[in-house]
């Protein structure tokens, strides 16, 4: 996808502007970060990631960042076109999660497009097919079954960790 110099601006002046700059890492513990390996996407490297997409226009396109942390790739891609109720990102770190929701509904707002809907951002592990193909209001207790799906005792129970992760989903 080729972007024009107007959107490729747009971008670059949205994600590095103050405001957005402001609360990239937000509410984030720093040793949580590095232990996670959470670092922003920078403006060019959305730009350059966005021009590798194999299509002519955004619109109308399901968009799935994996490892979506503040939201900076999925922002770059309403900028670029995408439709607000087609960008889905799954984050491991609640706070990002909460974090990239109000990021994302800035942009909206100053694009003149909808508001997401919080389950369109997730918390869930890149790692596990499951949290990647998996998006709808109904998610956490699709996780839950998941969860007890995988397991293999006659008395399914959830391990302490996915007890946890639950705790945080929404």
């Amino acid at each position: 996808m080729k972007l024009s110099e107007e959107v490729k601006n747009k971008i670059i002046e949205i994600l590095d502007s103050k405001e957005f700059m402001s609360d990239l890492y937000e509410g984030l513990d720093p040793a949580k970060r590095e232990e996670l390996g959470q670092f922003y996407t920078p403006a060019d490297i959305c730009i350059t990631m966005i021009e590798k997409f194999h299509t002519d226009s955004l619109a109308n396109k399901n968009i799935l960042d994996p490892t979506v942390g503040s939201g900076n790739l999925l922002i770059a891609c309403l900028i670029a076109g995408a439709d607000s109720d087609k960008i889905y990102g799954n984050e491991l770190d609640a706070i990002a999660v909460k974090l990239c929701r109000k990021r994302i509904n800035r942009a909206c707002d100053i694009l003149s497009k909808p508001h997401i809907q919080d389950w369109q951002i997730h918390k869930g592990n890149a790692l596990d097919s499951f949290c990647l193909k998996e998006f709808g209001p109904d998610y956490r207790q699709k996780l839950e079954q998941h969860y007890l799906d995988e397991q293999f005792s006659l008395f399914p129970m959830l391990s302490k960790e996915q007890q946890e992760f639950l705790k945080e989903v929404d």
